[in-house]
């Protein structure tokens, strides 16, 4: 199924980072995929929606080398992964209209995760 992340549902996007961008072992199973979903139901890995774990998503896949640059205007974020040695330079860039959703999409590019094969 091709698809672009604007189109995917928040379920989708926070099941794109948890198996793919962080790599949780719970997918290794079948029972561990039915653990994820029991605990995604109770609220927990909101990446693309909450912020605290937008940024706790940040701290686990960026290395010394790299961070994130974030810019702000009034109807859209910017996110930039720059090598941290040299500021001026930007890696990879994403756009969206929320920054736990820019992150989440910056984080997926950085791991160099097709987003089109992924659902």
């Amino acid at each position: 199924m091709n698809r672009q992340w604007n189109t995917l549902t928040n379920r989708e996007k926070n099941l794109i980072i948890a198996r793919d961008v962080l790599a949780f072992e719970c997918f290794e199973d079948e029972e561990g995929i039915q653990w994820y979903n029991k605990h995604y139901s109770m609220g927990h890995w909101r990446y693309c929606t909450d912020l605290k774990d937008a940024i706790d998503l940040s701290k686990r896949i960026l290395n010394d080398d790299h961070s994130f640059k974030i810019i702000m205007s009034k109807n859209r974020y910017e996110c930039h992964v720059i090598i941290t040695k040299q500021p001026e330079r930007s890696l990879l860039k994403a756009y969206g209209e929320s920054l736990p959703d820019v992150i989440c999409l910056a984080s997926v590019y950085y791991k160099g995760i097709d987003i089109n094969v992924c659902t």
